[in-house]
């Protein structure tokens, strides 16, 4: 099948290309792969390449260039699927001029994120879609679904296994313990016990952090030295009451080798397993356990840091989550212990 990939990340950032957080650019290599062929098209690169001013902000007045462009584009490629990702920045004006020149395709909008509620925006666009796949599930697919989206399903975060995986770093990349990303979020319901959590660590047990208090946020290369160089990795999210929902930080950290200590969430059994894969916790007091044995037990440690990263090579390699997406859009089901369907 012919795919367009619509998105609207910056490929040309400081953010390198192979960045782990590329989702597109991991679901497009497992669809290469599956043997589909891949458009992408980038939305904000093709703004920032047509605009005549050096400002982002201005980049704006490229628009109507950059609509022109995309529209010719799908005119000629006439894609089986499209699928479509960074909701929030695309308006509903686009996906509809792209449904003018396909209106026989399939419309997969693809979602990562998570807040309370419904985003207005994220309905805007994949109520215009045949399917929303999430990396959430329970109320989130129904929520969505209830606001005017055809069908929803779960789909964890992709690994990448030819880039992604352990290896030695420089003396300046190496932690006890590590946690990327930023301390809070300006969202509404987010976990209590989060922010406190991460600060308590730093002052008490000399955790590194990147991307909140205080510290730049790093990428690419330096963020996946900083994996490999830690012992232990912190995955807490936001949100930890959504059902089978990690940040793709947990799938990054597993990826790379990385013994993982991860706030439980609903469901979490399904993907990965306690003590085998990683290690999970509930409470700040058991977490701060959990930190004393991983260092106390190297082999315990590295052997469970190891079955983790095979786990998510396996089971979530790109072209294993590209082809269940497929599976789904093209038959309305895909095959796994964790999927969900609404």
């Amino acid at each position: 099948m012919k795919i367009l990939f619509l998105h609207a990340r910056r490929e040309l950032t400081r953010k390198a290309l192979f960045d782990p957080t590329n989702y597109q650019r991991k679901l497009s290599k497992g669809l290469v792969r599956n043997g589909h062929d891949v458009l992408g098209f980038s939305y904000l690169d093709c703004l920032a390449q047509l605009s005549p001013f050096s400002s982002r902000k201005l980049a704006r007045f490229a628009r109507a260039k950059a609509l022109g462009l995309l529209s010719e584009t799908v005119r000629q490629y006439r894609p089986d699927v499209v699928m479509v990702s960074h909701l929030k920045r695309l308006d509903r004006r686009i996906l509809e001029l792209v449904k003018e020149q396909a209106s026989g395709a399939t419309y997969v909008a693809l979602y990562g994120d998570q807040s309370r509620g419904c985003d207005p925006r994220v309905v805007a666009v994949a109520r215009l879609c045949d399917w929303l796949v999430a990396t959430s599930a329970g109320d989130v697919l129904t929520r969505y679904k209830d606001a005017g989206v055809p069908h929803c399903a779960f789909m964890p975060n992709p690994a990448d296994p030819d880039i992604e995986g352990p290896r030695q770093v420089e003396p300046k990349w190496r932690s006890e313990m590590l946690f990327t990303g930023k301390i809070s979020h300006k969202l509404a319901g987010q976990d209590g016990e989060r922010e406190g959590l991460i600060r308590r660590l730093v002052d008490e047990r000399g955790m590194t952090v990147w991307g909140c208090l205080g510290r730049s946020s790093i990428s690419g290369r330096d963020y996946t030295d900083a994996i490999c160089g830690t012992k232990i990795a912190l995955s807490v999210n936001a949100f930890n009451d959504v059902r089978l929902y990690h940040s793709d930080r947990l799938t990054h950290y597993l990826s790379h080798g990385a013994f993982v200590l991860a706030k439980y969430v609903p469901g979490s059994e399904l993907l990965l397993r306690d003590g085998e894969h990683l290690c999970y916790f509930n409470t700040p007091a058991q977490c701060l356990e959990g930190i004393d044995r991983a260092l106390a037990d190297n082999d315990r440690r590295r052997a469970i840091a190891h079955a983790g990263m095979r786990r998510v090579h396996d089971a979530f390699n790109c072209e294993r989550m590209a082809a269940n997406i497929m599976e789904l859009v093209t038959n309305g089901e895909y095959k796994e212990d964790w999927a969900e369907i609404v």
